[in-house]
């Protein structure tokens, strides 16, 4: 593994809670890894699970996630595995073989619309890089059809969707970000996206997104991705900011896009992080595939990169706090038990009590004609409440402690 000795952002550790668990790493290790180094990370992985022998192989979380890349990896560098497992894999990959072909299937029915009626689309996330990156698209499992379009294109797309058997979904009260969800009639959710990222923050590359882009074969249609620099640095910080991070997913994307195109440009990567505000999360889940799974990632870059996220503004370590803090491990005791240095601690405790004012208009929703300091206030007492509200018996400890405080005192009085 690669030695990383630079100067870490301070945050680093406390936002580390969104990446892989140390299991996880070794399992994407034996589906990523060649050969030799394929066997051995399974042998580690098997033998960090100390039940695994009584664990039948599809019960195991990891391994759903991964289920195709782990028949991959059975298949091509003979990992072991008992006859069960081998049969459960084998049935998993064949029924993402036909998913992938109707997936594929709606994908290009949807592509010749548009083109036929001159809508500019860029092909986003899973169903790009299953074609681009990946051996065999079987290998990539796609969720939904991700579809980035220009503003003044989507009111004709919605209209023309309905035509190859789409239906809208009502999203009433929910945070879109621009985005509207269609599903098929087969069940498969296509979402047509005027933007990268949910939150408008941090889309300050977006015209370049547009320039870079480049033609691909996708669903044997001719169509639009995004520039392998500007692919990175979407998937890596989606993951980072979005509730499906936990599907690993993004890295054996992340993974497969670097070791695909080793003539990367890392200035345009740079620059889009920067353009863009994605400094920090970048920086976390890069040093992740560099450090733990020996992603050709060059040091100087991110020797160069750890110096941007460490110049980060309040509104941007905000952000990513409040990312780490909505993960599945992400809760405030995790968060500072994970931070080594006072002033990652002192970051925490401001976000918690003084968060940045763009911070709580863009994601609290704070009314702008409410006094700020009225917000504090207030997100004090909902601290407060849902502290309480989680620990009923909390009350009865805090008195428990005073009186116990105030009989301490009274013992000490001559």
């Amino acid at each position: 593994m690669n030695d990383l000795s630079f100067s870490k952002p301070a945050l680093a550790e406390a936002l580390s809670v969104v990446l892989p668990t140390p299991a996880e790493t070794l399992l994407l290790r034996a589906c990523l890894y060649p050969s030799d180094s394929a066997r051995r990370a399974w042998q580690q992985w098997q033998d960090c699970k100390n039940d695994l022998t009584d664990e039948f192989l599809g019960d195991n979380k990891s391994v759903k996630k991964l289920r195709p890349l782990v028949f991959n990896a059975q298949n091509t560098h003979g990992v072991q595995l008992d006859k069960e497992s081998q049969t459960y894999l084998r049935s998993a990959y064949l029924q993402e073989d036909l998913r992938s072909k109707m997936v594929r299937r709606i994908c290009r029915s949807v592509l010749l619309l548009f083109e036929r009626e001159g809508i500019q689309t860029i092909v986003l996330k899973g169903m790009a890089l299953a074609e681009t990156v990946y051996a065999n698209p079987v290998l990539r499992h796609c969720h939904d059809i991700d579809l980035l379009l220009k503003h003044g294109d989507v009111d004709r797309a919605k209209k023309l969707l309905p035509s190859v058997g789409f239906r809208e979904i009502d999203q009433n009260g929910q945070r879109t970000g621009g985005t509207c969800k269609f599903e098929h009639e087969s069940g498969l959710p296509v979402e047509l996206h005027t933007a990268l990222f949910q939150l408008p923050y941090y889309n300050g590359s977006q015209g370049k997104v547009w320039e870079r882009s480049r033609k691909e074969m996708i669903a044997d249609c001719p169509a639009t991705i995004l520039a392998p620099a500007d692919n990175l640095l979407h998937v890596c910080c989606h993951a980072f900011h979005q509730s499906r991070r936990e599907s690993l997913r993004w890295v054996s994307d992340a993974w497969f896009i670097m070791d695909r195109n080793r003539d990367l440009d890392w200035e345009i990567v740079l620059e889009g992080a920067h353009r863009s505000h994605l400094n920090l999360p970048f920086s976390v889940t890069l040093a992740y595939l560099a450090e733990e799974l020996d992603a050709p990632v060059p040091p100087g870059f991110l020797n160069r990169l750890f110096v941007a996220a460490s110049k980060s503004s309040v509104m941007e370590r905000d952000l990513a706090l409040f990312s780490a803090h909505s993960s599945r491990r992400g809760s405030l005791t995790n968060l500072f038990r994970s931070m080594k240095s006072w002033r990652g601690r002192a970051d925490m405790l401001r976000w918690l009590l003084l968060p940045s004012p763009g911070y709580l208009y863009m994601v609290e929703e704070a009314r702008p004609s409410c006094p700020l300091p009225v917000h504090y206030i207030c997100r004090l007492l909902r601290y407060v409440r849902c502290i309480f509200h989680n620990s009923p018996h909390a009350i009865r400890r805090i008195r428990w402690r005073i009186d116990r405080l105030f009989l301490r005192t009274n013992l000490r009085t001559p």
